[in-house]
């Protein structure tokens, strides 16, 4: 019981730091919509969607093999290992990460004229590469929070370099165009020295000697490679779609996108907070053999998560023209079709995302690399036909489409090797709730003849409160369960 109220506090802290960065995050685009034109505002994510790409083949997923292995040798007192392992992948990312960067400033002529089809993309390019080197680094760190089990390191650190970011673009603003990309520059050294710092008082480098045998670093690839493939996977589904729009259609284009798909995105915050905490606790009950608490934590996760995602991509979806114009402007409304579409997919996604987490700490990671992998395809392919006709819209669907199968097929695996029951019923119901809250909100838009933001927030307030009138109803969940992740942090 203490594990699992443990999981749901650091869930719940990871959700509520990770929406406050994404809270920033949302303010950076709301600013530089309107800092810039909409096609330099296209540009620069672009340019930063290239970039960010390549950086998931910054170590080979060794990054990754840590959030895994930390926690096993910690509890076996294997310190020394510890220390051997992240210098270890810290080199590997030296290596890869100069190679990339060189790559990218020698061509970045070529790629400017002829792909960008934009002059200003080549000093984007070089600014952004030297973001490059300092980004790897960065994640490196983060993962190695993640394996210590530093759940408020983690998040804060994200929201820190958000708001770094939001000042910068203040500071920089008549740079234009160029803007973002110092702010980011400054904002990832400056989160990569002080995560340097608190790594240091996290693990005492100096007290043992490292042991970094060649069995020690085929164990470090054996786990990490597969997950290399997962992340490939993952970032082809989530950047794919802006390198394919950037090249068959317009900047304006990839503009509207990188506003939608972030939007979508923020949906999967939930999933994603829980499958991330989940990694190393499920790891070590994985290990200890503790198969029936280990089930019923899943069990809760998946009721309680479901629960509280249904409802905000309800929202999403009711409010899509909303959202975008009073946020972003009228310009980017064009993308509410798209963001109907992928708000559909995120609900499927962030399951799958928690689903992906189990998968990887009972040490089946090959399972979620053909997940991944098999949704990646089928995503490039959907865009290759879709987009060069439909645009973003084809975007979005290639995109949610992606989605369901990570959701099916990793539902699939989880109730396989762990052996429970997926909650298929308390899903449907928490769904027909949902439609519920969605009726209910349509009848209250066309009988409330009031201001927009009056109007909104009753409909919001009493479409909510039937939301949850049915969930108890159903008895899907106990009202004072959706408290348990938050109240500790209130």
């Amino acid at each position: 019981m203490f594990r699992a109220k443990k999981l749901l506090f650091d869930s719940g802290l990871v959700f509520v730091l990770g929406l406050l960065a994404s809270v920033f995050g949302y303010l950076i685009r709301m600013i530089l919509s309107r800092q810039l034109s909409l096609e330099d505002f296209g540009l620069f994510y672009a340019v930063f969607v290239f970039v960010s790409f390549f950086v998931v083949f910054r170590d080979f997923g060794l990054s990754s093999s840590l959030m895994k292995l930390i926690p096993q040798f910690l509890v076996k007192k294997q310190y020394g290992r510890v220390k051997s392992s992240i210098k270890f992948v810290f080199i590997i990312n030296i290596i890869i990460t100069l190679l990339f960067v060189t790559i990218f400033i020698l061509f970045s002529s070529f790629l400017a004229q002829n792909y960008f089809k934009n002059s200003a993309a080549k000093p984007l390019l070089i600014i952004l590469s030297v973001y490059f080197v300092f980004y790897a680094f960065y994640l490196a760190l983060r993962a190695i929070f993640v394996g210590f089990q530093k759940v408020k390191i983690y998040s804060l650190d994200l929201v820190f370099i958000n708001l770094v970011v939001l000042i910068g673009l203040f500071i920089f603003s008549k740079f234009g165009v160029f803007s973002p990309a110092l702010s980011y520059l400054v904002a990832v050294i400056l989160g990569t020295i002080i995560g340097i710092i608190l790594l240091f008082n996290t693990f005492d480098f100096f007290k043992y000697k490292s042991n970094m045998l060649k069995e020690h670093k085929v164990e470090l690839f054996s786990y990490g490679l597969p997950l290399l493939l997962v992340w490939v996977g993952t970032i082809v589904i989530g950047h794919i779609d802006t390198l394919m729009l950037t090249y068959f259609r317009t900047l304006s284009e990839v503009g509207i996108y990188n506003i939608v798909l972030p939007t979508a995105m923020l949906l999967v915050t939930l999933g994603s907070s829980f499958g991330l905490v989940m990694i190393p606790l499920v790891s070590q009950m994985w290990t200890s053999k503790k198969f029936g608490e280990l089930g019923q934590i899943i069990r809760e996760t998946y009721q309680k998560a479901f629960v509280l995602i249904v409802p905000i991509c309800l929202i999403f979806l009711i409010f899509a023209d909303f959202i975008l114009s009073i946020l972003f402007g009228d310009l980017f409304v064009l993308g509410s079709g798209a963001l109907k579409i992928l708000t559909i997919g995120a609900i499927l996604f962030s399951v799958g995302t928690i689903n992906n987490g189990v998968l990887v700490a009972i040490g089946r990671p090959r399972i979620v690399t053909w997940i991944i992998i098999s949704a990646a395809i089928i995503n490039v392919i959907l865009n290759l036909f879709l987009i060069p006709i439909y645009g973003i819209i084809g975007a979005a669907i290639a995109t949610s489409v992606a989605y369901a199968l990570i959701f099916i097929l990793s539902s699939y695996y989880v109730s396989k090797f762990v052996k429970i029951k997926i909650p298929l019923n308390k899903w449907f119901l928490t769904f027909v709730s949902g439609i519920g809250f969605v009726v209910l909100a349509e009848i209250l838009k066309k009988y409330f003849i009031m201001g927009l933001w009056i109007e909104t927030f009753l409909v919001l307030i009493l479409g909510g409160f039937f939301y949850v009138l049915l969930i108890l109803l159903f008895r899907v969940i106990q009202i004072g369960e959706l408290l348990v992740p938050f109240k500790n942090i209130i």
